[in-house]
Parts: structure tokens; C-alpha cells; sequence
């Protein structure tokens, strides 16, 4: 019975697998995706070259009175493009693993068009004075270069996220390891349509062939029958998630010509479930490490969470210290007697405690205070959390210090970022599951500055001038 459900469901993957690659096969759209990336990113370093030559040069708008040869330009224009298009594959800019995720994308536009500069001045160096170029063009080189090079990188992103929101781009997956660390992953992965991996199994050494695992995906076999599935249901990823397979079938799977049988094989460290900072592989002496962080976001992220923060909250401060001295007032009349703002004790980034602060409101109060809590203006003190650096204007909830924790990975993975003023539970594209710890968790694991960005987006205004919010959900851990 097992080898017949095995099969049956393998036979069930075959007709996806059929219909995906009609078309196009996997490998043919990436490709053409990065066949893509290439003509844009030709265009753009062309664009920049000559809209450099106008503003500097050509146009009279920036005053350059020394002498100066428009064929020499010429030859840079068509020379710079291939050259620049040669740096970018050198910084693994048509690297399939490199595209499509995270910022390192436009940290390699960024390095790249330095290098592209770079390499105009040494080739004007070595072919003499003839081909002596304006410093001024070099620098509008490089600032429109990274501009229209980054700005055609996002707008193929965008392409390349939708055409996987169609089932393009994407590798069908079998996760070998049906434990608790290979489900999350599987759950990750299904939560995200652009993520580009679409579980389609899974293989294990414990669990009964046949046995459902989540969402439908089953166990379709034993781990040493991988070449064997893998071909039949169309795989082009297989991921090994450590210490959930037998050490003899990790072997055997390792020890195959995998690239011959048509699939990438990737190795899980094995403590997702339990992890939501980053990690950096690092090798001493050729013996791979994974280095943890602290907190989840690091480099350009913090930068980028950072200028978020601050601007914004600098911002905002102006038009509502009028309202928050408005409030104030109204409150001392209301409640004479009463102090202005709570003080609550909360967990911070890394658990570090802090006091929150919000304006005082009590179960019953007057109209006033009942307004502040259903548009959720008595939050407006924590700005000061924000600019003290205690708290984000986007993350998740602020728990108690003290309070109960509930699950220790999952609290422990919440305070790898700061909490929010706002969070993934404000709006209905980023409230999935309806359970508020596992959405904040994929908040965290998910994070970019786009997300930030939406959730600001969608909730700030109608928060602020409208005073409409999506009503969150009661919890003993919230602040």
C-alpha cells in the first residue's frame, strides 16, 4: 500500500512538472532571465556613459572650459560597456544563487560600477594623453551608473517576482529530513510565492512512506531512493537537512555524481526551526564555519532599518509634538490627578530591558482616552523609544519583561530585531497564518526594507489622520 500511494503521488507531480516546463524548461528561464539582466544592464551603463557626456560636457549646464575630444568619449562609450559587463559577471551578477534576494545584489552594482570607473581610468592611463578624461564625467559615471543599473536590478526583480507568482523561476524541491527543522523550511517556503522554491516532497529514513507531512506533501521515499524520485517527479533542488537522515544515507547520497543526475544538492545546518539571526560561512584553514550574529539584521540592513527610523521619526516628530501638548492638556483636564504617560518595562533587541512609554489611559475612561486607544494614538510617546534606539517604527509586538515567554525559539528569535511601534499584524498582506508569534516570526525571517516599508505605508497615514487601524489581537505579551 505504500509503494502504491508513493507512486501515486508521484504520478501526481508529473503533470505540474509537465506544465511548468512546456514552454520553457527551468534552466532555459534562467537563462533568458539572465540573458535579460545583461541587455539591461547594458543599457543602463550606455544611458550613463552619455548622459554623463551631456551633463558635463556637451550641454553647458556645468561650465568646463578645458579642451576636450568627443571621439575619445566615443571610444570609452563602446569600449566601457563590454568591460563593465565583464566586472559585473566577475562580482557574480549573473550568478543564479546571487539574484533575486537580499541587498547583496546592489551591494555588487554598487562595487561593480566603482569598478567600472576604476578600469576607464587605468585604460585612459595607458593610451596616453589624447585620452585624458573629465574627472567631473567620471563621477557623474559612476552616480548615474549605480542609479540606472540598481534602478533596472529592481525592476527585474519585480519581473522576475511575478513570473514566479506564475510558477517560472521557481525549483521544485525534495527536502530529504521530514523532522521539525525540514517542515519550517517547507513552511517558509510555501508562505513566500517568491521565494523560487516550490516543495514538492519529501524523503526520510523514519516515516512511513506515504505519511502526510503538511499542506498535502507527503513522504514519497527513503533517502537513498533520491535519483530515482528526484527524476521521476522533475526535482532541480534537493536540501539535506542535517542530522534528520541516517548517517548511512547521507553518505550514500554524497557520495553519487550529483550534478549528473540533474539536481543541486544543498545542505541545511539542521537548527532553522531554532534560529533567526544570519550566519556567515567562514572557512579556517579550508574547515568551513557558520559564524551566528547577534541579531538578525547586520551591514547595509541596520544602515538601511536606521534611516528609516530616525528620518522618519525625526519627521513625525514635528506635526505631532502640537498634537501630543493637545493631548496632554485634555488628559489633565480628564483625569486630574492622574499621571500623563505609563511606563511599562520591556524586553528590547537582544532581550535588553527598556521602559516604553504611552500616553496613561484606564479601562472605562473618559472619551478622550478611549479615542487614544482605539485609533492607537496613546503610542505616540514611543517616537522617543524610536529615537533612543530602543524600538523601531516597524517590528514586532513588545513584550513584557517578566511576562510569559511561551515558546522559547520563537521568543528568542522575536528579540533578534526591535520591536514596533507598527507591525505585520496591520496589514492583511502580511497577517497570513492569523496566529500573531508565527507572523511576526516570518516578519523576522522575511525582513526587508521594502516590507518596512509597506507596512508604513499601509498603516501610517489612516493610523495618524484617519484613525483607522486593523483592531490586533489580545495577547498577555503585548505592549
Amino acid at each position: 500500500m505504500a509503494t502504491a500511494l508513493k507512486s501515486s503521488t508521484i504520478a501526481a507531480w508529473q503533470g505540474p512538472a509537465r506544465a511548468l516546463t512546456l514552454a520553457v524548461s527551468y534552466r532555459k528561464q534562467w537563462v533568458l532571465l539572465i540573458a535579460a539582466l545583461a541587455g539591461v544592464d547594458a543599457l543602463a551603463v550606455l544611458a550613463s556613459l552619455s548622459l554623463a557626456y551631456v551633463v558635463r560636457l556637451s550641454s553647458g549646464l556645468l561650465a568646463y572650459t578645458a579642451t576636450y575630444h568627443p571621439e575619445t568619449y566615443r571610444i570609452f562609450l563602446l569600449v566601457s560597456v563590454p568591460l563593465w559587463l565583464l566586472i559585473f559577471a566577475a562580482l557574480g551578477l549573473y550568478r543564479v544563487d546571487g539574484l533575486l534576494g537580499g541587498l547583496g545584489e546592489y551591494t555588487a552594482v554598487l562595487r561593480g560600477s566603482m569598478g567600472g570607473v576604476i578600469s576607464i581610468v587605468i585604460l585612459s592611463f595607458f593610451l596616453g594623453e589624447k585620452f585624458i578624461l573629465s574627472r567631473g564625467w567620471l563621477l557623474l559615471v559612476w552616480g548615474f551608473s549605480v542609479l540606472l543599473v540598481g534602478g533596472g536590478r529592481f525592476a527585474m526583480r519585480r519581473v522576475a517576482y511575478a513570473l514566479r507568482r506564475q510558477g517560472y523561476l521557481t525549483a521544485r524541491v525534495l527536502i530529504v529530513g521530514a523532522n521539525d527543522q525540514g517542515i519550517a523550511m517547507a513552511e517558509q517556503w510555501l508562505r513566500s510565492p517568491t521565494s523560487g522554491m516550490a516543495v514538492i516532497g519529501f524523503l526520510d529514513d523514519f516515516k512511513t512512506i506515504g505519511t502526510r507531512v503538511i499542506d498535502g506533501l507527503e513522504v514519497l521515499g527513503r533517502p537513498t531512493a533520491l535519483a530515482t524520485i528526484a527524476h521521476k517527479v522533475h526535482a532541480q533542488e534537493v536540501v539535506i537537512v542535517s542530522g534528520a537522515v541516517g548517517w548511512e544515507s547521507f553518505q550514500e547520497i554524497l557520495g553519487r555524481p550529483l550534478r549528473r543526475n540533474g539536481y543541486i544538492v544543498r545542505l541545511s545546518p539542521g537548527f532553522y526551526a531554532t534560529l533567526g539571526t544570519g550566519v556567515v560561512v567562514s572557512n579556517k584553514s579550508f574547515v568551513p564555519l557558520l559564524t551566528m550574529s547577534e541579531s538578525r539584521l547586520a551591514g547595509l540592513d541596520v544602515a538601511l532599518k536606521h534611516v528609516i527610523d530616525y528620518t522618519l521619526a525625526l519627521i513625525l516628530c514635528i506635526p505631532t509634538l502640537p498634537a501630543v501638548a493637545v493631548i496632554a492638556a485634555g488628559l489633565k483636564r480628564a483625569a486630574p490627578g492622574e499621571p500623563l504617560f505609563d511606563r511599562h518595562a520591556m524586553w528590547g533587541l537582544g532581550k535588553a530591558p527598556f521602559a516604553m512609554w504611552k500616553f496613561h489611559t484606564r479601562p472605562g475612561g473618559s472619551r478622550l482616552e478611549d479615542a487614544l486607544l482605539a485609533s492607537g494614538l496613546d503610542k505616540l510617546p514611543q517616537l522617543c523609544n524610536v529615537l533612543a534606539g530602543q524600538m523601531s517604527l516597524v517590528g514586532p509586538r513588545p513584550r513584557a519583561a517578566g511576562g510569559d515567554p511561551g515558546d522559547a525559539c520563537v521568543s528568542q528569535n522575536l528579540h533578534t530585531v526591535k520591536p514596533g511601534i507598527l507591525g505585520p499584524w496591520m496589514i492583511d498582506a502580511v497577517w497570513l497564518s492569523g496566529n500573531e508569534q508565527q507572523d511576526e516570526l516570518s516578519y523576522v525571517r522575511n525582513w526587508t526594507v521594502w516590507l518596512d516599508l509597506q507596512v508604513i505605508f499601509q498603516t501610517l497615514l489612516p493610523w495618524l489622520v484617519l484613525g483607522r487601524r486593523k483592531q490586533p489581537s489580545h495577547s498577555s505579551h503585548s505592549g
